[in-house]
């Protein structure tokens, strides 16, 4: 890895780390969250995969919710459909919110230093 590629794999691991604080303080919609999570971990991936840190949990989670409708794409759905579809989602993520909540929590821990890389 380049310097350029340390310095991009870095600012990416540090927007991974903001996220997953966004994320336990709500201050972003958790699926939003998991979705901008998954394209974080993909622009990590192509340039090296975390070794030291398992987002499997992750992946497991954006696989179940991404054909659900999220943030401004609800807008194009009626009520009574987007109320069928809530139902099915909150049922995935109480089997996730735990999960999700503990692998945010080790991302901040692991990561808190990576200001000294930026």
């Amino acid at each position: 890895m380049n310097k350029f590629e340390k310095l991009k794999h870095y600012r990416f691991i540090k927007k991974l780390r903001s996220n997953a604080i966004a994320i336990i303080t709500d201050q972003i919609e958790m699926h939003s969250g998991y979705f901008k999570m998954h394209y974080l971990i993909g622009r990590i991936n192509d340039i090296q995969p975390l070794d030291n840190i398992d987002l499997n949990i992750l992946e497991k989670y954006y696989s179940e919710i991404q054909f659900y409708p999220v943030g401004e794409e609800r807008k194009l759905y009626n009520t009574e459909y987007l109320i069928k579809l809530d139902s099915k989602l909150k049922i995935v993520d109480t089997k996730y919110k735990n999960l999700l909540d503990e692998k945010c929590k080790e991302i901040i821990e692991k990561f808190k230093g990576i200001q000294d890389y930026c």
